[in-house]
């Protein structure tokens, strides 16, 4: 009888694991992630076992969370971070995660993390944009606005960014009088840490190297938060010392506004600059000049 039992056990796990083999399905999914350095965005192609009642795109950011397993990546996403819902739903993945993913060190470690997750799931069939959550609330950048809807990242492009080249920028600084702004030519290392229009504005608060310029108004003590540009607005996020220690008047908030305004402009892609003071809009900058919109580029300004 114990043998005849045994038998039948031994027949019954030949039925069922079939069965469960069956079932499971086998996809290659593609993990963003980033080489030691931050050079370079780089992609681990992994294997995942799915059944048709279980999702590739939550597997997939699942397994994203995991971290690679290829020697010399890393991964972007903060430690801890977890994946608390997705759905999908016309094109769109709506990713919620925890309150873990925050506290970037900065604007180009938050970027390289959006770019891991958009990049994952857009590689999968059926999606082509992303809505980030964060304890089920939306995802807020450096300009103290949603990220709203991302669409999938030019990973060449990027990583041409991310390489560091050098550039060359035009930068505006106030003439003796400061009643005008002259352009000055420098060449500037474009570095994997720091959006160029960071740059551009890091390089106009050192002050200019050519002579018959002076520094702009900017205090001295004003830190830049960040810079981030959207829809072709760059906002220009600084410390409260930009407002509080400011020499005041409305030429020294002209000899402000416009050095940045113009420098920034020269770029592609930014058509205006919309100042922030500790992320929040301010009526104006000393009292004077209207700060709360976006500026322009003032050509009048220019000296001729």
């Amino acid at each position: 009888m114990k043998k005849f039992l045994a038998i039948l056990i031994a027949l019954s796990l030949l039925v069922i694991t079939p069965a469960c083999s069956i079932n499971q399905k086998t996809a290659s999914i593609n993990l963003y992630y980033t080489n030691n350095d931050n050079s370079q965005v780089l992609t681990e192609t992994r294997e995942i076992k799915y059944t048709k009642d279980e999702e590739i795109p939550k597997l997939a950011l699942e397994e994203l969370l995991k971290g690679p397993k290829t020697q010399g990546l890393k991964s972007t996403i903060p430690e801890g971070t977890k994946l608390l819902d997705i759905n999908v739903k016309d094109k769109i993945a709506t990713v919620n995660l925890s309150k873990d993913f925050t506290g970037f060190p900065g604007m180009m470690a938050e970027s390289l993390a959006l770019i891991s997750i958009v990049n994952t799931l857009t590689d999968i069939d059926g999606i082509e944009k992303v809505e980030i959550l964060v304890d089920g609330k939306e995802f807020i950048g450096p300009s103290g606005n949603p990220y709203g809807l991302l669409t999938r990242y030019d990973i060449d492009q990027i990583n041409n960014d991310l390489s560091g080249k050098k550039e060359t920028v035009t930068l505006y600084f106030p003439d003796e009088q400061a009643m005008y702004v002259v352009p000055e030519k420098r060449e500037i290392t474009v570095k994997d840490d720091k959006p160029i229009a960071q740059i551009v504005i890091e390089e106009l608060m050192k002050g200019p190297t050519v002579s018959g310029l002076t520094a702009t108004s900017i205090p001295k003590d004003a830190k830049l938060l960040s810079v981030e540009v959207k829809d072709g607005i760059a906002y220009v996020n600084f410390s409260k010392e930009l407002i509080e220690n400011h020499v005041g008047g409305s030429t020294g908030e002209m000899m402000t506004i416009v050095p940045i305004v113009n420098s920034l402009t020269e770029l592609p892609g930014i058509n205006k600059v919309q100042f922030l003071v500790e992320g929040k809009k301010e009526q104006t900058l000393a009292g004077h000049v209207i700060f709360d919109e976006p500026f322009e580029r003032m050509e009048e300004w220019i000296k001729k």
